[in-house]
Formats: C-alpha cells, sequence, structure tokens
C-alpha cells in the first residue's frame, strides 16, 4: 500500500466512490455532443449508435482511471462530420459547447438536491456543520474513517448522499477540462469554430458592404454540378429514380436504381427502392433478389432493416421479432417509393433509458428525503 501510495498522491480507495458520478457525466457530455449534432443534420450520430443512454457506449476506460487516480478525465471523444452542418462554424460550435452545457446543468440540478438533502441532516442533527462542508465540497484527502466508528459514516443514508454528491463533482470537472483551449478538448474546437464564425461574418459583411456589378446575362455561366464522389453520383441516380417511381415509370426507375448500385454497390436506399419497382411490376422474384442485396451489401443499418421488413411483407422470410411492422411500405403493392432514407433515432429507448439513470440517482435521494420528513415528525 506504501508503494501504491508513493505513485498515487493522496489516493484511498474512497475516490472509486466517483465512478458512479463519472458514468453519468459521461453519458450526459457525449449524449450532449449527439444530440446537439443529430439536431443540426449530422445523422451519421444514429449509425453509429451515439443517441443511447448506455454508460459504456461513452465511457473512456483511460479517461476514467486518470479521473479515479488524479482528478482529470475525459469521456470517449465524439466523430461528426461538419459537411453536414448548414453553417458549419456556427454549428460546430454549439455541438463542441453541448457537451459542458450537459455537465454544467446537470451538476447544478444535482448539487441542490444534494443540498436540500444535505440540509435534512444537518437539521436533524445526524451530521454537523464541519462534516457537511467535508461532504458538500469533495477532497481527495477526505477519508469517511475520520470520522471515527461511531460517526455519522455509519449511517447508510450519509453513504447515499456521499455517492450521490460525487455526481455533481463529476459532472462539474468533466464540463471545466473538456473546455482546456487545447487539442483533442472541446475547448480548442470552439476556439477554431468561434475564429471561423467571425472570418465568415466578416466575409459576408465585406460582400455586402462592396457589391458587384451587375452582370449582363450573356456573361452569365451557369456552372455544371461535377459529382467528385461515387455517393454523390449514386444519390443523384437515385433521386431520379425515384421521380420516374413516383410517375409509375418502373423500367426507367429501375434503370437508374441499377446505375445506382452500379456507381456504389453498398448505396442501400437503392437496393430496397429497385426491389419495391419490381414488386409493382410483379416481379416477385427479383423484388426478393433485390431486398436481400440490400440486407447483404447496403452500408446503412436503416436500408437493412428496411428491406428485413419489405421481405417479411413478402413472406420472403419467417417472422423476425426486430421487423417492425410500421418501418412496412404503407403501400404494399410497392408503387411508392422509399423516401425516408435517413436515419432516426429510437427516442423511445433513449427516452426509457435516461430515465432509468434519472432513478438510480434519485430514488436514494428520494427515500432519504422520506425519511427525514418521517422522523422529523
Amino acid at each position: 500500500m506504501d508503494t501504491l501510495s508513493s505513485f498515487l498522491p493522496n489516493f484511498n480507495w474512497y475516490s472509486l466512490l466517483i465512478i458512479p458520478g463519472l458514468l453519468v457525466g459521461f453519458t450526459v457530455h457525449e449524449l450532449g455532443h449527439s444530440i446537439a449534432a443529430y439536431l443540426l443534420g449530422d445523422t451519421s450520430q444514429v449509425e453509429k449508435g451515439n443517441l443511447t443512454a448506455n454508460p459504456l457506449k461513452h465511457m473512456s476506460w483511460l479517461g476514467m482511471i486518470l479521473f479515479v487516480l488524479f482528478g482529470i478525465g475525459w469521456p470517449k471523444p465524439l466523430q461528426f462530420d461538419p459537411k453536414h452542418f448548414k453553417d458549419r462554424f456556427l454549428d460546430t460550435l454549439l455541438v463542441s459547447l453541448a457537451g459542458a452545457t450537459a455537465n454544467f446543468l446537470t451538476s447544478a440540478i444535482v448539487f441542490l438536491l444534494s443540498l436540500v438533502a444535505l440540509a435534512g441532516l444537518n437539521l436533524t442533527g445526524q451530521i454537523d456543520g464541519n462534516q457537511l462542508t467535508s461532504i458538500i465540497f469533495f477532497s481527495r484527502s477526505t477519508d469517511p474513517a475520520i470520522f471515527g466508528a461511531g460517526s455519522p459514516w455509519s449511517n447508510p443514508l450519509v453513504w447515499i448522499i456521499v455517492i450521490t454528491n460525487r455526481v455533481w463533482v463529476a459532472n462539474f470537472v468533466l464540463a471545466v477540462v473538456s473546455l482546456i483551449p487545447l487539442p483533442p478538448f472541446d475547448g480548442f474546437t470552439a476556439i477554431l469554430s468561434f475564429l471561423g464564425v467571425i472570418r465568415q461574418r466578416r466575409l459576408e459583411s465585406l460582400i455586402e458592404d462592396n457589391p458587384q456589378p451587375p452582370v449582363s446575362p450573356a456573361e452569365i455561366i451557369e456552372p455544371k454540378p461535377v459529382p467528385s464522389k461515387k455517393a454523390t453520383i449514386a444519390e443523384i441516380h437515385f433521386q431520379k429514380g425515384v421521380e420516374y417511381h413516383q410517375k409509375k415509370q418502373y423500367d426507367d426507375a429501375i434503370a437508374r436504381y441499377r446505375l445506382a448500385l452500379q456507381t456504389d454497390p453498398s448505396f442501400g436506399p437503392a437496393y430496397v427502392n429497385l426491389g419495391l419497382a419490381h414488386k409493382a411490376k410483379g416481379q416477385i422474384k427479383e423484388a426478393i433478389h433485390a431486398l436481400r442485396g440490400a440486407t447483404q451489401h447496403a452500408s446503412d443499418a436503416i436500408s437493412q432493416n428496411q428491406a428485413w421488413a419489405e421481405l417479411h411483407n413478402l413472406n420472403a422470410i419467417p417472422d423476425v421479432p426486430s421487423v417492425r411492422a410500421s418501418s412496412i411500405s404503407p403501400d404494399s403493392s410497392g408503387t411508392i417509393p422509399w423516401t425516408n432514407t435517413k436515419p432516426t433515432p429510437n427516442w423511445t429507448a433513449l427516452g426509457v433509458g435516461l430515465l432509468l439513470l434519472v432513478l438510480m440517482f434519485s430514488c436514494p435521494l428520494i427515500m432519504l428525503l422520506f425519511e427525514l420528513a418521517t422522523s422529523a415528525h
């Protein structure tokens, strides 16, 4: 133990009480980033599984260990794509600050709840003023054993307060650390984004103050779109196919969907609509073949799930519990193309997960307040 203490200053095993608070802090921090990124247009957060209340998805083992040992740590960094944002710099700034904002709000709420519970313990004489200060303000050198065997630490309600109190501490520290203006912390990204916003606004102001002279129609040259990525070309063919599909020109739609797949064999929506177009023509075998192609080759989970739902609707597969009836095209004939291709979060699962996370830490506090209320009478 002495050897361990020489490498880990002020470490005692009571430092492990911060771990529940870290799990909450990591989850809140990354959910703040993920929800902000999704609402601003980065739908890849859904496919990456970042919109979840599962703490294991957001925690960094290294960040947790360093936090327990030295009081400074971080969650798993969020990877997002700014090209999906409408205002690249401003939206990136908002996403980078969303994690710390969520931590600060959580810290403030839990801190106020802890103060109410601790005030109750103090009023009922279960802890004195000095002990109250030691519990409220996190100290790495504070050892519950210093209060003695007959101290309030023998009261399980005090332990509930101690563990819950670490929740606000963990959230507060995570928020502050994330705002450090150095890479790879959020503060560095926020500063770069803020400078980008200023530069963009100055450029827009300069253009408004110095408008270009009018150009005659003869001098206007319409720029031609030059797709630079195969995914972009596949998207163009897919959209044209959807237009033909809606006009019930199924042969032209099928040709366009096939061109999309030739350009990008992993373009899932083209497989699904190819199957629907064949289904509309009564070509069930071809429809099943196309839909199975989506389940095998589509790079996005939403197309795979849609293909499984359509296959189930065609009775091409047995009953699959994971297939939701709402995923099936409202028109069983296949004449309506599938256009809801953007992934959407499972808000129900996210809400249930967050509710369980809140109840995990609020129930002990509710029990404590109930105990204090009954003892007061």
